[in-house]
């Protein structure tokens, strides 16, 4: 009896944590991390990379059941000589979130990485660095969840990686209940640590009694915003501004200055970078209609349209509202007809922004306002993603429902595009462009959008 009584103290004993630690997210309290114990098992899951401002870099993040080392190996091909340390970050949640950046990465090139804490490693995963010499493709959406309809969309984008993926919040419809977190994570992990998901926060990111915890803590993107909310990057010819629609934008704020800065210094340097990309998450310009709150943002629109013209925005891709939407070339509600050509197909960019609904990754479709309004081009109640090809000179920009079929595209125009005659409706585009325009439209017949 005695024995048996010195064995149980001795397993108690054994299954008190090895190690104890804590660690504060850039944004959160204190939490104590969960700690290791004997029998946990500190295998990484949840893997995935993200874009840095730095084309040499890329972040890495992932989760363990307890508090343990963050490191990274990798290396050009299957080489994984090179080693990075990263940092832990905790949140009320029985995880531990790791970060580690990989540095001095070769554009054009592929590389394999594994993480871990030196004794424990995940799979060797791989990724592609961005090739300058080709037009970026990236994907576009927001409301993804883990229906099976989100399914599809995942299926569709492991499938056929791009060079990232934006997506425009709402993103695992956890609601508070934070292993679904975990499970979209797991669910999403073959492109998510192969492909660069670039995400903003949108309202159900705001869960209650964590409130944006959870986003911060699973997102930490060092940039030079100083937090994880909203973010600036490039990526060949297209500067990306992702913000946050669910903190303060307005004219004084952190995000204000900040997004005024960036869009500024953007386009300034139209002649490197011709393609402006704004994300984010609730929109500007709605045919929802009032029903719920989801009608057009005014204060969205009041605060921070003049900034988007201003500094000749080229496109503004939005979640939020369950279905997809395409308007004209708009201002103020009133359609730009400068830079636009024939029925919608072609425009000229930066003369005013071009607004994408597209919260059709995976929930429930929403109905829009019977009546069409003047500035809205088309939509349509469908689940899909967007898809891009953006070069120095045009940028092809289609709506892919998820059964394959393109329901929408257009063509922007880099540079002023000289209408031709009026009785065929045609345009002559800028000296250097008819070459890329037919690339790209022979390329968009030519692409194979359905699944295996």
């Amino acid at each position: 009896m005695a024995g048996r009584k010195l064995l149980t103290a001795g397993i108690f004993l054994l299954l008190l944590p090895m190690t104890a630690g804590t660690a504060q997210a850039q944004f959160g309290n204190l939490f104590d991390c969960p700690a290791s114990t004997l029998f946990a098992s500190n295998m990484p899951e949840q893997v995935h990379i993200a874009l840095l401002d730095d084309p040499q870099q890329m972040q890495v993040s992932w989760a363990t059941p307890g508090q343990t080392d963050s490191e990274v190996e990798y290396g050009l091909e299957e080489d994984l000589s090179q080693s990075a340390s990263g940092d832990e970050e905790c949140y009320d949640h029985d995880m531990v979130f790791h970060t580690a950046t990989m540095t001095g990465l070769v554009s054009a090139s592929n590389y394999s990485y594994r993480v871990g804490d030196g004794s424990s490693w995940s799979s060797i995963f791989t990724f592609s660095t961005y090739d300058p010499a080709s037009p970026v493709e990236f994907y576009g959406f927001g409301d993804h969840g883990m229906s099976s309809e989100a399914l599809v969309t995942g299926k569709i984008i492991e499938d056929n990686p791009l060079d990232l993926l934006i997506l425009s919040g709402d993103i695992s419809y956890a609601n508070g209940d934070q292993s679904v977190w975990d499970d979209y994570f797991r669910e999403n992990e073959p492109s998510m640590s192969t492909m660069p998901w670039m995400v903003v926060p949108g309202n159900h990111e705001n869960e209650t009694g964590y409130g944006f915890d959870a986003y911060e803590t699973r997102y930490e993107i060092p940039n030079d915003s100083n937090t994880d909310l909203y973010h600036a990057f490039t990526v060949g010819p297209v500067r990306f501004i992702g913000i946050s629609t669910e903190h303060d934008f307005s004219a004084g704020s952190t995000q204000f200055s900040w997004l005024m800065s960036e869009l500024t210094s953007a386009n300034a340097n139209r002649d490197t970078i011709p393609w402006l990309v704004v994300y984010g998450h609730k929109p500007m310009y709605t045919s929802h209609g009032d029903e719920g709150g989801h009608d057009i943002d005014e204060t969205i629109r009041q605060q921070l349209e003049t900034l988007f013209v201003d500094n000749q925005v080229d496109l503004v891709i939005w979640g939020h509202d369950h279905f997809y939407e395409r308007t004209w070339p708009v201002i103020d509600s009133v359609v730009q007809e400068k830079g636009t050509f024939g029925k919608g197909g072609e425009f000229a960019g930066s003369h005013a922004p071009i607004h994408l609904i597209v919260g059709t990754a995976g929930r429930g479709s929403y109905d829009y306002s019977e009546e069409q309004p003047e500035w809205s081009l088309y939509r349509e109640k469908s689940h899909g993603l967007m898809r891009f090809n953006a070069s120095m000179d045009s940028m092809l920009v289609e709506y892919m429902r998820y059964d394959g079929v393109i329901g929408d595209s257009f063509i922007l125009l880099n540079g002023e595009a000289t209408p031709a005659a009026e009785e065929d409706g045609g345009f002559l585009p800028a000296e250097g462009m008819i070459f890329t325009l037919m690339t790209l439209l022979l390329a968009a017949r030519r692409q194979q959008w359905f699944l295996e």
